[in-house]
């Protein structure tokens, strides 16, 4: 009877797709469109209040690797519950900011509850809950911020035109105390165990699998990797790839409006991107589920780098649409890779201490790109060096993560003899 129920893994998945709709999508993905409105009427230059998003990230970088401790080791509940009400506390700052050290202010709240309210908790939730198709529910999950992208931007551009930018995020942080909180509340566990159940995978082809996987992991602790080569190269990696990533997606929509597209064509095209993520990042988890970690590096990252090269020639429209499809595919690196890729690479043994180690580089290099690319735009009045930077970044990243993985098989060749 019981083979037969919805695995309650999947349940928490679902609720994970609903809450990365809110507490990634909002802040991260969103926040972009805020940039032209308010810098207008408070009389900010972007770079200025680019700085929020570097805020934000810098703050989430240095909370990562305590976060990702603190989901291990205590309530997850407590911890997603009060991470979520610090990030819709920092939207209701925002809202009535009248200069800019108010804002960064509301951002360093939202930096504050980032992690534990999005990403970074539930991949350490669902590592829990499957150990076969992990990548899949990890991916699916993720997708969320994809599903809150599609929704949110249109109707955060149409709420910023009729309403206001301060009576939005306003809304935007009510609508995180009603629908993320009792979410997290009643649905989301931290083990199986809490309701009696194994993890996904444990049982007839599972087993197999499990058993497998204990033999081709790494073992090795945040410690003792961070004495090896392979983990400097592959934070590296990550890092310059959160710049490129997160760069394009902060800056796409001011740089779309200044080569003339309108307000709600430059919407129209974040929505269709991330719209093709919640496939994109699904797609990406089974390639590296099924094909193997070279695939979805060369899959995940080539997509981005072909969107960057797209975008310096984004005032043909064939080439923004080229812009938008790739870029829909290639952004969910900055998501599913580093939680996919990172157990592949380092085990499952000593995940959450590592991905909140590896979360903290992605997050700089984040905090680094947003505002160096709008400099960029403010000294030279363009955009086409810093998509030549991330473009850049985009092929050392593929080359980086490809050499971890090739250092993390022959590690474990070494680790056998």
């Amino acid at each position: 009877m019981e083979n037969k129920k919805v695995f309650y893994g999947w349940i928490i998945v679902a609720a994970s797709v609903v809450i990365l709709a809110f507490m990634w999508a909002l802040p991260m993905s969103c926040f972009s469109l805020f940039i032209k409105p308010i810098s207008e009427d408070m009389g900010f230059n972007r770079t200025s209040l680019s700085l929020c998003s570097t805020i934000v990230s810098v703050t989430a970088m240095l909370a990562s690797p305590f976060v990702g401790k603190w989901v291990e080791k205590y309530s997850i509940k407590l911890i997603m519950i009060l991470s979520a009400a610090l990030v819709a506390l920092g939207f209701t700052g925002y809202s009535f900011s009248g200069k800019l050290s108010m804002f960064y202010i509301s951002a360093v709240l939202i930096g504050l509850g980032l992690n534990g309210s999005s990403t970074l908790a539930v991949s350490i939730i669902l590592k829990n809950w499957f150990i076969g198709k992990r990548g899949l529910a990890t991916s699916i999950a993720l997708a969320g911020s994809g599903v809150g992208g599609m929704i949110f931007s249109p109707l955060v551009t149409s709420l910023i035109g009729s309403n206001g930018w301060r009576n939005t995020y306003r809304l935007l942080a009510i609508l995180i105390i009603a629908i993320v909180l009792p979410t997290i509340l009643l649905i989301i566990l931290k083990r199986p165990a809490d309701k009696g159940l194994e993890p996904y995978g444990t049982d007839q082809s599972g087993a197999k699998s499990m058993g497998n996987n204990k033999k081709s992991e790494l073992t090795m602790n945040l410690a003792e990797l961070k004495t090896k080569p392979i983990l400097w190269i592959y934070v590296f990696s990550t890092m310059i790839m959160g710049f490129s990533v997160g760069g394009v997606l902060m800056q796409a929509p001011s740089f779309l409006v200044d080569i003339g597209y309108t307000s709600s064509t430059a919407g129209t095209v974040v929505s269709a991107y991330l719209g093709i993520a919640v496939a994109g990042k699904i797609i990406l988890g089974h390639i590296y589920d099924s094909k193997g970690s070279r695939a979805g590096i060369l899959f995940g990252t080539g997509c981005f780098v072909i969107s960057a090269i797209s975008l310096t020639m984004a005032k043909s429209y064939p080439m923004l649409v080229l812009f938008t499809i790739f870029y829909g595919f290639g952004t969910c690196v900055g998501t599913v890779t580093p939680s996919v890729l990172t157990s592949k690479v380092f085990g499952s043994k000593f995940y959450g201490e590592i991905i909140g180690f590896t979360n903290l580089f992605g997050q700089l290099g984040l905090a680094i790109g947003t505002p160096l690319l709008a400099s960029i735009y403010d000294f030279t009045g363009s955009y086409n060096y810093a998509w030549i930077l991330c473009i850049t970044f985009g092929i050392i990243s593929i080359l980086g993560m490809l050499y971890t993985v090739s250092q993390s098989e022959k590690m474990l060749l070494d680790t056998a003899h």
